[in-house]
């Protein structure tokens, strides 16, 4: 795989999944032109660095990831009152936290994130994980800063007090 040239790859690839990942992002997005959007950008992205393709075991997975990605990228640049599915944007956040991701860290905190709810795990993770500042978060989930912040500030004393 690694020997074929990473263009031609590239365009195998997006003939070959296609049609999977437009299905799943309509799924998400209940649009058309929004889940043609968001291949073309994530395909153009690989454009940029073809060699990364080569190095990818797990084909459908690295994608899926890639294409949540830049959806998530896309709904922090728009304003999330654009969204027919105000959960969305919490749902590919907790979604997006996958096995890999799970199992590099500890007990502890699993069991503090299985007590939250779905949006919390959502600041938590996009705070966490994501990097996102607290104003992104906010405009994110439309949700004030004070209360984001109030959030993470009780996540990370509950994760204090298991340690």
């Amino acid at each position: 795989m690694s020997k074929m040239n990473p263009l031609v790859l590239i365009e195998e690839i997006y003939n070959e999944h296609y049609a999977y990942l437009r299905n799943f992002l309509i799924g998400l997005t209940k649009s058309d032109v929004i889940a043609d959007d968001i291949i073309q950008d994530f395909f153009t992205k690989i454009l940029v660095s073809p060699s990364l393709v080569t190095e990818v075991k797990y084909m459908r997975s690295w994608l899926i990831t890639g294409v949540k990605n830049t959806l998530l990228d896309y709904y922090k640049k728009k304003k999330p009152e654009l969204l027919q599915d105000e959960n969305i944007i919490e749902t590919l956040l907790v979604d997006n936290y996958t096995p890999e991701v799970s199992a590099t860290i500890n007990n502890e905190l699993e069991m503090v994130l299985s007590k939250l709810s779905t949006s919390e795990k959502a600041i938590i993770i996009a705070k966490e994980y994501y990097g996102y500042d607290y104003n992104e978060i906010s405009d994110l989930l439309n949700i004030p800063v004070s209360t984001i912040k109030s959030i993470v500030f009780r996540m990370r004393k509950r994760m204090i007090k298991v340690r």
